[in-house]
């Protein structure tokens, strides 16, 4: 350790992760290089999907209609489908969302919040569908998602390995931090690969492992509840029974209403009907209006679909460190919960590594594969 400590090149253990960093890198180089950009792209997907649909993103001059008169406009609309629920406008989306659900297929419309008037429906086939897949999915499906939870891990293990290969030693570790653009281009492209990993190394990783949650959902929950219990995640049923009373159901305003008398001073962000007969009716709030989608904390409250009842009232106390976790993995990898600052900040630092694996491209190249090709053509003395 003394001997890393001050004199890291030395340690044979510190060559042999070189190697496996190097290998690593350029085998996995351009799938890193494919999901970094595509995930830079996305973190401006409602902007990308703004400008390439500008007509489903109209917010109307006026008063906003309340979300049970945005549910009655898509049920009229949509009178053979099934609507699902509703999401408020965020503070990157000015119109509403809603779901509407046609044999196996969900609809996903948009509504302007003044009149309520359904704008029309996104695309199923978009380029930014299209970056999504290939971002999560590598347009390959269900094996296309397990081979990106591969990928991040190994990406993790880059992150790791580089840490070492990157630290110089006690007396030139502030040099690591910075890039000498005096310096010869080759030492100039090495410094610029080690400055850029350590200086975001810590978002990389988090990137890795959020990564790992989105391929492998139960596998990541079950490891974040042996760290931090999880509380049970049991929605709550709507008495059956009561559907066979003389009595009808209470209207979705009214059930709405209801559940405004639980939280009458935060705002309505999300409404879920009904998807089955033992399925509640969900409301969620939002302390601010409009919200920003992925740093809101949301406040649920269930009813019973057929009585109105509450059933469940969920309380933000009552979370602990492994629910915390759990609430801001997605957030924290799509960088949606901090406005325009946030998200300017992820495009740059997403693409860290290409850059990283360009750089690292070509030092193998002029370092290892060109004096091999040089050393062939010499001709022999």
């Amino acid at each position: 350790m003394k001997e890393f400590l001050h004199r890291p090149q030395s340690v044979f253990l510190r060559k042999a992760i070189f190697q496996l960093h190097l290998w690593a890198g350029l085998l996995a180089g351009v799938y890193v290089f494919v999901v970094c950009v595509t995930g830079a792209a996305l973190v401006f997907r409602i902007d990308l999907q703004r400008a390439l649909h500008p007509d489903l993103f109209t917010p109307g001059v006026g008063v906003p209609a309340d979300a049970a008169t945005i549910l009655a406009s898509v049920r009229d609309a949509f009178p053979d489908d099934r609507v699902s629920g509703i999401d408020a406008p965020t503070t990157v989306r000015p119109t509403y969302l809603a779901y509407v659900v046609r044999g196996g297929t969900f609809l996903t419309l948009l509504v302007v919040p003044v009149g309520a008037r359904v704008l029309g429906e996104l695309p199923e086939k978009s380029l930014v569908r299209t970056v999504q897949d290939l971002h999560f999915n590598l347009l390959a499906g269900r094996t296309g998602r397990i081979v990106n939870g591969a990928g991040a891990v190994l990406l993790l293990g880059l992150c790791v390995s580089g840490l070492v290969i990157w630290w110089p030693g006690w007396r030139g570790w502030r040099r690591g931090f910075t890039v000498d653009f005096r310096r010869g281009w080759k030492r100039i492209n090495w410094e610029v690969h080690s400055a850029t990993g350590i200086w975001t190394v810590a978002m990389i990783a988090m990137w890795a492992i959020t990564g790992v949650y989105f391929a492998f959902p139960s596998q990541f929950r079950a490891a974040v509840n042996a760290i931090s219990p999880l509380a049970v995640a049991s929605t709550p049923q709507s008495d059956v029974a009561a559907s066979n009373t003389a009595s009808p159901p209470p209207t979705w305003r009214a059930l709405i209403a209801r559940a405004r008398e639980r939280i009458p001073d935060q705002h309505i962000a999300r409404v879920v009907t009904p998807y089955d007969d033992k399925a509640p009716f969900l409301v969620m709030f939002s302390p601010s209006a409009p919200y920003s989608a992925g740093g809101a904390a949301l406040t649920s409250v269930y009813l019973d679909q057929y009585t109105g009842e509450l059933l469940e009232y969920e309380a933000d106390g009552r979370r602990s460190a492994g629910d915390v976790i759990m609430a801001w993995v997605a957030p924290l990898h799509v960088g949606n919960f901090g406005g325009n600052g946030v998200r300017a900040a992820w495009l740059i630092i997403g693409l860290a590594p290409p850059l990283m694996f360009v750089t690292g491209f070509m030092m193998w190249w002029t370092r290892v594969v060109r004096p091999r090709l040089l050393a062939t053509r010499r001709p022999a003395t």
